[in-house]
């Protein structure tokens, strides 16, 4: 009888995972925290190894990308990278390109050589999971013990200079090494579904005791980000991650979800003991994951699987139990919810509560065991749309603290602080228009849950949230077609703002990309999410474990893109680039295009090479480029040269040849032409500046003009440009601003900059305020204006001898007030021009700057001159029968000064200026 040879299953190559893991997580890190260089190199890299695969793969992988999702995301990144051409701001859309280049590699890589068999599918499961672990590994100890973020920065450093500030804290929830929590969730709530599904299936006590290891970490760390958008959706897409699985592994999948959320639970209230907004070096939070690492293994391998077979069959006891625990676990919010008690400080040092009081009259009454500091706060509409707050009191538990809660409010805030760790505050008791007790410590929630929900009636981020997308879509209108490029939303938004505020990104990626990429860019958006739900529909029945898992991160990444920001950031883009390669290769199969035998797939493989090999050369020809510029001994020409090879930073170099002193003829003025014709949020200033130090005033001016329609909500611009007004045509020392001064036009065209500046702030939710020199300037510019008939001596003179006079005072905030004056104390009516009645005792103070030195007279015209007692800089100062003062000497330069007026009640001062003699 012939003997048969028995050939053993091939080695698994852990060498290769492991260094694939390792691979994605440097990607994951180096994508978010790095700098724009840093991301570029990633970008660079990726598009030369996405070069290099196709190039060498054999036909019968490259035909692997010949499905429609394949096609899609091909779709998204060709728009993606031809913005880059034609983006508003080319530094801003080649750094977030770049990070899409760097994931497409980890795409094409899956799908190109991940084999297409159950094993393979686990295997690169199992590496996505394992990829991510270690970011929520390092962001628990970098936020408690530092013990393995110590080495890892040490690494970082060596990798890029800065990166050893790397770190993650825990305020109310956990601030990761990747930075925000949202963000962060984005990227670990795929891994817990790939973690969940790999202990699902898994087949081995080993493999059990190793992905429960996995869950435990990713879902942890999860879990403390406490991102309630990524959550809400992350329970949808566990409900149908159970509605899609085999009908026979349900009962199983349900108490594997319910054991994993409940240690998790366990694990991450006990955790947060050891966190605080600094670093404390407690042990805790690590000690309590490894005992939550341990009590999941054990109850996967001692617990679920028996439990699974005694439910098996018994539908009817499963549902109840099912309902028990939904009926548990709503008693228990209502109880955590209403069961309070006292609060005893920790290392953080503060906490917020909040209170929905109606509008009166109240006293706050608090018991402590040492003094305790509180801040009372409220919100109105205004402020939920701008995301901040009014102060309504302040005081300690000393003494009762008095405060008035207006008729508009949404929401009243109580900010209790102590610097002393263990201080108990027993009580905070309100008395007014309603009576009750402000909630301290939630017995039943863990702290960081209880601070997290304290503004869910008016939560301002999500109001906020709202005028992002409404701002996206002005942006959009401006660019329907194929959008301002990437970039474009955070390059314009200040263009289009109602108040001014500082983001990236609309946080609504659907938006994000009618703003970037146009109608264009959102149909390929949405043909991602479309072919993948095709694609796994196809395979429902064929691959229902494979597709069960899919589906549920295909909900989780385009479900919370509705919320945040998580497929603009790198620390996202690989993860959900993979789960794409996952739908293309384990589901797309199933929708592949038919082909010839002889085909070598070369419909996908030119033009993705062809795209990968001209970003090899934009990107590196900026990082040469960006060498050179941050390089020693840069000169005129390298400036020149760099502007020639770098299509997406050349106007940084255009205006760095400019404002460093470049005047070959014709590049200067075609560097200046064209830098007038972008529409940037960083080039107004500096370009004007050109203009003026080149004699091309009425040039400065209308770029300044366009600056002001552009950054319309941000107060710097407008600050800076009065700078510039006054730098052009202030006489003192300048023989060209007094050449400005010969006849009015100049003099017309800054007032109409200020009456621009007015109209503004009349439709903006904010006021644009100016600087104290802004508004002296402006003093003086409003009374040369205001001269009939213009004359060149009293408008020189005017800039030379005025410091302040309230008749020609600039009031930008149109409340009828000089921007440099405060009622301090009692009550005035403002009647116009400069004047106003004291309708109490009150103090008036004049913060001005002066830029002239010399002896000043101070003159104050009023009815009853006698009831005005006057202050120059903190000395007092008699006014005689005419209502003036000795002078007095200032010193000029731009120092500070302050007038002081105390006027009794019933007296009418109709001026007050401020003059050189």
């Amino acid at each position: 009888m012939k003997s048969k040879a028995v050939t053993s299953a091939p080695p698994t190559r852990w060498w290769l995972y492991t260094g694939a893991a390792l691979l994605v997580f440097l990607i994951t890190c180096f994508s978010n925290n790095g700098t724009y260089i840093t991301q570029k190199v990633l970008g660079l890299v990726g598009a030369a190894a996405v070069l290099a695969m196709m190039l060498f793969a054999d036909k019968q992988r490259v035909k692997r990308l010949l499905t429609p999702p394949a096609f899609a995301l091909f779709a998204y990144m060709l728009l993606a990278g031809i913005s880059t051409l034609y983006a508003r701001s080319g530094k801003f859309a080649i750094a977030e390109f770049s990070n899409m280049l760097a994931a497409f590699s980890v795409f094409t890589a899956i799908v190109l050589f991940s084999k297409e068999g159950k094993l393979s599918f686990r295997r690169t499961a199992a590496v996505l999971a394992g990829a991510a672990a270690p970011v929520g590994l390092l962001s628990i100890d970098a936020a408690s013990c530092n013990l393995l973020m110590r080495p890892f920065r040490v690494l970082m450093e060596l990798i890029g200079r800065g990166y050893g500030d790397t770190g993650s804290y825990f305020y109310s929830r956990l601030h990761t090494i990747v930075g925000n929590p949202n963000t962060y969730a984005g990227l670990m709530s795929i891994a817990v579904l790939l973690s969940i599904w790999l202990v699902f299936t898994a087949e081995s006590r080993k493999q059990k005791i190793g992905y429960s290891i996995l869950l435990m970490i990713n879902t942890v760390s999860y879990l403390l980000a406490f991102s309630m958008g990524s959550l809400g959706v992350f329970v949808v897409a566990c409900l149908l991650m159970l509605a899609l699985s085999p009908k026979e592994g349900r009962i199983g999948l349900f108490l594997l979800l319910l054991q994993t959320a409940v240690v998790a639970l366990v694990v991450g209230a006990v955790s947060v003991k050891g966190f605080g907004d600094t670093v404390t070096g407690s042990p805790l939070p690590l000690l309590m994951l490894a005992a939550g690492c341990a009590a999941a293994c054990a109850l996967e391998i001692f617990a679920r699987e028996k439990l699974t077979s005694v439910l098996t069959g018994k539908g009817k006891l499963l549902i109840g139990i099912a309902a028990g625990l939904v009926v548990i676990g709503a008693v228990y919010v209502i109880a955590a919810l209403q069961v309070t008690g006292a609060y005893t400080f920790g290392t953080e040092g503060d906490f917020r509560r909040t209170a929905d009081l109606p509008a009166g009259e109240y006293t706050l009454q608090m018991q402590a065991d040492a003094p305790v500091g509180v801040r009372v706060a409220y919100k109105n509409t205004n402020n939920l749309i701008q995301n901040n707050e009014t102060d309504l009191a302040n005081g300690t538990s000393d003494a009762a603290v008095t405060f008035t809660v207006p008729e508009d409010s949404e929401l009243v805030f109580f900010y209790f602080s102590c610097a002393q760790p263990g201080v108990t505050l027993h009580q905070a008791d309100y008395a007014g228009a309603e009576t009750g007790s402000i909630k301290l410590g939630y017995k039943l929630l863990p702290s960081f849950v209880a601070d997290r929900i304290q503004d869910l009636a008016a939560n301002g981020n999500v109001v906020q949230r709202g005028v992002y997308r409404q701002d996206a879509i002005k942006l959009w209108k401006t660019a329907p077609v194929f959008g301002r490029g990437l970039g474009g939303f955070e390059n314009g938004v200040v263009s289009v703002q109602d108040y001014y505020y500082e983001t990236k990104y609309a946080h609504n990626h659907y938006v994000e990309m009618l703003c970037d990429l146009g109608v264009l860019g959102l149909l390929a958006f949405l043909s991602l999410l479309g072919t993948a739900v095709w694609a796994l529909v196809k395979s429902r029945k064929e691959k229902p474990l494979i597709v069960m898992l899919l589906a549920a991160c295909v909900l989780q990444m385009f479900g919370q893109a509705i919320t945040d920001v998580i497929w603009s950031v790198g620390a996202c883009m690989s993860m959900f680039f993979a789960v794409l390669a996952l739908v293309t290769l384990y589901c797309g199969d199933c929708l592949r295009l038919s082909v010839s035998q002889k085909s070598k797939g070369g419909a996908v493989r030119w033009p993705v090479a062809t795209v990968s090999s001209v970003f090899v050369v934009l990107i590196g020809l900026n990082l040469v480029a960006q060498s050179i510029f941050y390089g020693d001994d840069l000169s005129m020409d390298d400036l020149k040269n760099c502007a020639s090879i770098d299509l997406f930073e050349k106007n940084d170099y255009k205006l760095s040849y400019l404002i460093s002193g470049g005047n070959e003829p014709g590049v200067a003025d075609r560097y200046a032409a064209a830098l007038s014709k972008e529409e940037s949020n960083s080039i107004t200033i500096p370009l004007a500046q050109y203009y003026a130090g080149s004699g091309q005033i009425d040039q400065a001016l209308r770029t300044l003009d366009k600056g002001a329609d552009y950054m319309r909500a941000d107060k710097a611009v407008w600050q800076q440009m009065f700078d510039l007004y006054e730098g052009m045509i202030d006489p003192v020392g300048q023989l060209s601003a007094a050449q400005l001064l010969m006849e009015d036009t100049y003099v017309k065209r800054m007032t109409a900059g200020y009456e621009k500046l007015c109209e503004v702030n009349a439709a903006q939710l904010d006021d644009v305020l100016l600087t104290p020199q802004n508004n002296v300037f402006l003093n003086k510019l409003l009374a040369v204006a205001a001269l009939a008939p213009y004359d060149t001596t009293k408008a020189l003179t005017t800039f030379s001898d005025l410091a302040l006079d309230t008749a020609t005072a600039p009031d930008v905030d149109g409340n009828g007030m000089p921007d440099y004056a405060a009622v301090t104390a009692g009550e005035v009516i403002w009647n116009g021009g400069g004047a106003f009645t004291a309708q109490t005792d009150c103090t008036l103070v004049l913060d001005i700057t002066v830029k002239n030195e010399g002896d000043y007279v101070l003159s104050v015209q009023a009815d009853q001159p006698g009831g005005i007692a006057v202050d120059i800089n903190g000395a007092a100062a008699a006014l005689d029968a005419a209502g003036s003062t000795q002078p007095y000497e200032e010193w000029g330069g731009g120092d500070d000064s302050t007038i002081t007026l105390h006027v009794k009640a019933g007296t009418t001062v109709e001026r007050v200026s401020y003059m050189r003699v």
